[in-house]
């Protein structure tokens, strides 16, 4: 029997209840990420019918969906999700998903910029879906740090004493927590170091200083990408200027499981070790801390930020794709 498409809005949370709790697992398993708070919130906006998107139902089982929503001129698509099925099921599910969501989108009038980012799939999996819609793509990489060797580092030992060794300091730089007050100098650099960078291209809000703003206040204060840690968050200021020279957020996605959602280095101050330099003071905090991993995701064009990552350590854990179309 061919799956139904049908609008969101006809479901409640509780329809939904078995397949969010589907999704959760697969976030866990292979993202190493907790899902349980997004999950309330798709939950909270399916009661209150404020998701815009399509569910597919075979007989009474829902077995996928996807929704998007809208800011100003540009639509998002904010999810893609199908219930484990044959692989070529799957990608007919997602297709079928797919085509609906695009068809209203594209259609929508004003509407400027789409963008998407939808790690249960391979970039090749969807290409087919997008590239004929005239949407350009870009393959991502969620990489994954054991923090073991940071663990066995944070101790000398001699005889049956441990001390803690403290990170060596980067000369010319101060490394400290970052503060609420350091949001906008952060947002600064952000938005410095992303100029004529390609992550612009996948997600608009680097290519404006209000768009960065934003962006920083929904990963620091929002929660966007999980519950920012204090301590391993950080900030580099010179020394002989007093300028921020360098941000690095990390967040907590899972009990034992951290993530960089942003890292850069003003301009003026690259090329001097000052982010391996942070990154590892903040792996040291991390595994003090009791975590046992940290991610991250990297654009794969951007090859001197995985090459950097590769030799601190990370792995990739899979790759997928962003999506990105304007009208011409």
């Amino acid at each position: 029997m061919p799956p139904e498409v049908i609008d969101i809005r006809q479901f409640n949370a509780e329809a939904f209840e078995s397949l969010l709790e589907a999704e959760a697992r697969a976030w866990n398993t292979a993202l190493h990420w907790d899902y349980s708070p997004s999950r309330r919130l798709i939950a909270t906006c399916l009661n209150e019918k404020r998701l815009s998107g399509y569910a597919l139902r075979v007989q009474d089982e829902l077995i996928g969906y996807s929704f998007f929503f809208y800011e100003a001129e540009k639509g998002l698509i904010g999810n893609l999700f199908i219930r484990q099925l044959t692989d070529g099921a799957k990608l007919d599910a997602a297709f079928l998903l797919l085509k609906h969501v695009n068809e209203t989108l594209l259609a929508t009038p004003g509407l400027t910029r789409v963008e998407t980012q939808l790690p249960h799939f391979t970039m090749e999996e969807l290409e087919p879906c997008f590239g004929p819609r005239q949407y350009e793509s870009y393959l991502r990489r969620f990489m994954l740090l054991p923090l073991a060797s940071r663990r066995r580092a944070l101790y000398t030992v001699t005889g049956t004493d441990a001390q803690p060794a403290a990170p060596s300091p980067l000369r010319g730089f101060a490394l400290l927590p970052w503060e609420r007050k350091h949001d906008r100098a952060a947002a600064e650099v952000i938005f410095g170091a992303y100029r004529g960078h390609v992550d612009p291209h996948i997600n608009d809000q680097y290519s404006t200083l209000a768009g960065t703003i934003h962006l920083v206040e929904n990963i620091v204060h929002q929660r966007g990408c999980g519950d920012m840690i204090p301590t391993a968050s950080l900030v580099a200021i010179h020394q002989a200027t007093g300028k921020l020279a360098a941000a690095l957020a990390v967040t907590a996605v899972r009990t034992r499981t951290a993530h960089i959602p942003q890292v850069a280095v003003a301009r003026e101050f690259q090329a001097a070790g000052l982010g391996t330099a942070m990154m590892e003071a903040s792996f040291q905090e991390l595994a003090r801390r009791g975590f046992e991993e940290v991610s991250l995701t990297v654009t794969d064009l951007n090859a001197g930020a995985v090459r950097l990552y590769q030799r601190l350590g990370f792995e990739t854990l899979r790759t997928f794709g962003a999506f990105t179309w304007n009208r011409r």
